[in-house]
């Protein structure tokens, strides 16, 4: 049979575990968001990469292509010949000059559509994850409304409510917020080991990004170095093209 005496003992109880289960779930937020920091960073740092790739270094290299070519048709325009098996030669080496373009073409449209094909399933999955967001926020808005409305209740009938509670309408109550507090608790573990896999996920990508980093700005060296040997073959060429 339930006392109040008992019960008080069961309530202090049930304080000690709320407050471990504080700990549990206000340490997870912090954990949270400091993931969430993690994540937003490491999404910087790919957009970074992304545009210094693509923006930077392909349209750099595509110049540089564009550039090569240029310089090629050139040379061939500006080669005199005396016979028709020369003349061969150099229609025939125009035309494959052409074919190397367009193949180099075709092939960088099909990694332009592969990367487009992916950039779509990243939309998409950022549409859920914004999906998700919303419904998490209108959780929060239910539940502020609850809670508004227990508040009212308590404000208008709480004495009265309280003036009515029994020792066994107390304990059943208690031995409920025992059960609430040890399950939110699991979860709460729970939760604090799937941040930690995370975290180390989070570490494990940041270390790609930067490594990508490194290599895009390594290419763009290359790249330059190439820009600096089509500058000289043009000056070449412009030297071929006024003799």
């Amino acid at each position: 049979m339930a006392t109040s005496k008992g019960n008080k003992k069961k309530v202090q109880q049930n304080r000690r575990a709320i407050f471990e289960v504080e700990a549990a779930v206000t340490s997870n937020r912090a954990k949270a968001y400091a993931a969430r920091s993690s994540v937003e960073e490491n999404r910087a740092g790919i957009i970074s990469n992304y545009t210094a790739a693509f923006m930077g270094n392909r349209q750099l290299a595509n110049q540089n292509t564009d550039d090569v070519f240029r310089n090629r048709k050139a040379i061939l325009a500006n080669l005199d010949t005396s016979t028709e098996a020369e003349e061969n030669f150099k229609e025939s080496m125009t035309n494959e000059a052409n074919l190397d373009f367009l193949e180099h073409r075709s092939k960088l449209n099909a990694a332009v559509l592969a990367v487009n094909e992916k950039m779509v399933a990243v939309n998409q999955m950022l549409i859920e994850v914004n999906d998700t967001i919303m419904q998490a926020n209108e959780e929060i808005v239910r539940f502020n409304a609850k809670e508004i409305a227990a508040n009212n209740k308590l404000l208008v009938g709480g004495s009265t409510a309280m003036s009515k509670a029994t020792p066994a309408t107390n304990a059943a109550r208690i031995k409920k917020n025992a059960a609430r507090a040890k399950t939110i608790k699991s979860n709460a573990i729970a939760n604090s080991k799937k941040m930690d896999a995370m975290a180390r996920e989070m570490k494990k990508n940041r270390g790609k990004i930067d490594k990508n980093k490194a290599t895009i700005m390594s290419r763009r060296e290359g790249i330059l170095k190439n820009a600096a040997d089509i500058t000289q073959n043009q000056a070449k060429v412009a030297k071929m093209i006024s003799s």
